[in-house]
Protein backbone atom coordinates (compact mmCIF):
# COMPACT_ATOMS: atom_id res chain seq x y z
CA UNK A 1 0.00 0.00 0.00
CA UNK A 2 2.73 2.87 0.81
CA UNK A 3 4.87 1.88 -2.60
CA UNK A 4 0.93 2.77 -4.12
CA UNK A 5 0.78 5.58 -2.41
CA UNK A 6 4.72 6.78 -3.15
CA UNK A 7 3.88 6.03 -7.02
CA UNK A 8 1.11 8.26 -6.67
CA UNK A 9 2.99 10.84 -5.11
CA UNK A 10 5.79 10.92 -7.93
CA UNK A 11 2.79 10.57 -10.95
CA UNK A 12 0.20 13.06 -9.37
CA UNK A 13 2.32 15.56 -7.93
CA UNK A 14 6.40 15.60 -8.28
CA UNK A 15 5.74 15.13 -12.37
CA UNK A 16 3.83 17.93 -12.61
CA UNK A 17 6.02 19.84 -10.43
CA UNK A 18 8.96 19.05 -12.55
CA UNK A 19 7.06 19.86 -15.76
CA UNK A 20 5.86 22.98 -14.17
CA UNK A 21 9.85 23.98 -13.11
CA UNK A 22 10.92 23.46 -16.71
CA UNK A 23 8.41 26.22 -18.38
CA UNK A 24 10.37 28.18 -15.69
CA UNK A 25 13.05 28.67 -17.67
CA UNK A 26 11.33 30.95 -19.70
CA UNK A 27 11.52 33.48 -16.40
CA UNK A 28 13.86 35.75 -18.64
CA UNK A 29 11.03 36.98 -20.74
CA UNK A 30 10.16 40.43 -19.80
CA UNK A 31 7.93 41.15 -23.08
CA UNK A 32 6.93 39.78 -25.58
CA UNK A 33 3.60 40.44 -27.80
CA UNK A 34 2.49 39.69 -31.52
CA UNK A 35 0.11 41.39 -33.49
CA UNK A 36 -1.71 40.32 -36.67
CA UNK A 37 -1.04 42.07 -39.85
CA UNK A 38 -3.80 42.91 -42.38
CA UNK A 39 -4.84 39.36 -43.68
CA UNK A 40 -5.05 41.13 -47.67
CA UNK A 41 -1.51 42.26 -47.42
CA UNK A 42 0.56 44.24 -45.24
CA UNK A 43 0.90 47.77 -46.36
CA UNK A 44 4.26 49.12 -46.41
CA UNK A 45 3.09 52.21 -44.67
CA UNK A 46 1.13 50.36 -41.92
CA UNK A 47 3.43 50.40 -38.96
CA UNK A 48 3.10 47.78 -35.99
CA UNK A 49 3.98 49.60 -32.50
CA UNK A 50 4.58 48.35 -29.47
CA UNK A 51 5.27 49.35 -26.12
CA UNK A 52 7.43 48.79 -22.59
CA UNK A 53 8.01 50.52 -19.30
CA UNK A 54 12.31 49.85 -18.74
CA UNK A 55 12.77 50.65 -14.51
CA UNK A 56 16.60 48.50 -14.38
CA UNK A 57 18.91 50.74 -16.33
CA UNK A 58 21.76 48.51 -15.28
CA UNK A 59 20.66 45.23 -16.59
CA UNK A 60 21.17 43.27 -20.51
CA UNK A 61 18.61 41.79 -22.15
CA UNK A 62 18.62 40.50 -26.10
CA UNK A 63 15.94 40.82 -28.25
CA UNK A 64 14.39 38.70 -30.79
CA UNK A 65 11.74 39.04 -34.04
CA UNK A 66 8.74 37.03 -33.86
CA UNK A 67 7.00 36.33 -37.79
CA UNK A 68 4.09 33.89 -38.27
CA UNK A 69 3.94 33.27 -42.07
CA UNK A 70 1.69 31.45 -44.63
CA UNK A 71 2.45 29.71 -47.58
CA UNK A 72 1.49 32.61 -49.72
CA UNK A 73 4.98 34.38 -48.63
CA UNK A 74 6.49 34.97 -51.86
CA UNK A 75 10.00 35.39 -50.91
CA UNK A 76 12.86 33.23 -49.12
CA UNK A 77 13.72 36.24 -46.86
CA UNK A 78 12.43 39.07 -45.38
CA UNK A 79 12.89 42.47 -44.48
CA UNK A 80 11.94 44.80 -41.79
CA UNK A 81 12.76 48.56 -40.31
CA UNK A 82 12.88 47.91 -36.51
CA UNK A 83 12.82 51.38 -34.48
CA UNK A 84 13.62 51.88 -30.93
CA UNK A 85 11.89 54.90 -29.43
CA UNK A 86 13.69 56.33 -26.18
CA UNK A 87 11.86 58.14 -23.76
CA UNK A 88 13.78 61.32 -24.47
CA UNK A 89 12.68 61.05 -28.21
CA UNK A 90 15.88 59.48 -29.34
CA UNK A 91 15.58 57.09 -31.80
CA UNK A 92 17.43 54.12 -32.89
CA UNK A 93 16.49 52.11 -36.61
CA UNK A 94 17.56 49.07 -37.47
CA UNK A 95 17.45 47.09 -40.72
CA UNK A 96 16.81 43.34 -40.13
CA UNK A 97 16.83 40.49 -42.33
CA UNK A 98 15.76 36.99 -41.54
CA UNK A 99 14.92 34.07 -43.86
CA UNK A 100 11.86 32.44 -43.68
CA UNK A 101 12.41 29.53 -46.01
CA UNK A 102 16.16 27.68 -46.61
CA UNK A 103 18.19 27.30 -50.18
CA UNK A 104 15.71 24.44 -51.28
CA UNK A 105 12.31 26.81 -50.40
CA UNK A 106 11.74 25.29 -47.49
CA UNK A 107 10.17 26.80 -44.83
CA UNK A 108 11.99 27.16 -41.91
CA UNK A 109 10.38 27.62 -38.57
CA UNK A 110 7.62 25.40 -36.72
CA UNK A 111 3.88 24.56 -37.15
CA UNK A 112 1.94 22.21 -38.97
CA UNK A 113 0.07 23.24 -42.50
CA UNK A 114 0.09 26.33 -43.88
CA UNK A 115 1.40 28.64 -41.38
CA UNK A 116 5.14 28.46 -39.86
CA UNK A 117 6.28 30.52 -36.42
CA UNK A 118 10.17 32.06 -36.41
CA UNK A 119 11.82 33.90 -33.59
CA UNK A 120 14.87 35.49 -34.99
CA UNK A 121 17.60 37.06 -32.28
CA UNK A 122 18.90 39.95 -33.64
CA UNK A 123 20.38 41.85 -30.86
CA UNK A 124 22.17 40.57 -28.21
CA UNK A 125 23.20 42.47 -24.99
CA UNK A 126 20.91 45.04 -25.52
CA UNK A 127 20.98 47.75 -22.52
CA UNK A 128 18.47 50.45 -21.75
CA UNK A 129 20.45 53.60 -20.54
CA UNK A 130 17.47 55.52 -18.60
CA UNK A 131 14.19 54.57 -16.97
CA UNK A 132 10.71 55.08 -18.93
CA UNK A 133 8.59 54.03 -21.55
CA UNK A 134 10.24 52.33 -24.91
CA UNK A 135 8.29 52.33 -27.91
CA UNK A 136 9.32 49.60 -30.81
CA UNK A 137 7.88 49.98 -33.65
CA UNK A 138 7.99 47.28 -37.22
CA UNK A 139 7.63 48.17 -40.62
CA UNK A 140 8.04 46.22 -43.70
CA UNK A 141 10.87 46.58 -45.79
CA UNK A 142 10.10 44.45 -49.01
CA UNK A 143 9.91 46.16 -52.66
CA UNK A 144 5.97 45.50 -52.30
CA UNK A 145 3.03 47.85 -51.47
CA UNK A 146 1.17 44.99 -50.21
CA UNK A 147 2.56 42.23 -48.78
CA UNK A 148 1.10 38.79 -48.62
CA UNK A 149 1.64 36.08 -47.01
CA UNK A 150 2.64 37.95 -42.86
CA UNK A 151 0.15 36.78 -41.00
CA UNK A 152 1.43 38.09 -37.30
CA UNK A 153 4.68 40.06 -36.36
CA UNK A 154 5.90 40.62 -32.86
CA UNK A 155 8.94 41.04 -30.57
CA UNK A 156 10.34 39.20 -27.41
CA UNK A 157 12.04 40.85 -25.43
CA UNK A 158 14.72 38.94 -22.46
CA UNK A 159 16.49 39.83 -19.61
CA UNK A 160 20.18 38.17 -19.83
Amino acid sequence: MQQLFHHRLVTFIIIPLMVLGLGACKQGIVFEKSQSVNKDGWHYQDTVFFEHEFTDTLALYDIYLNVRNTDDYPYRNFYVFFETTFPDGRVFRDTIETFLADRTGQWTGSGLGRTKSNSFHFRKDVWFPVEGEFTFSIQHAMREEYLEGISDIGIRIERK
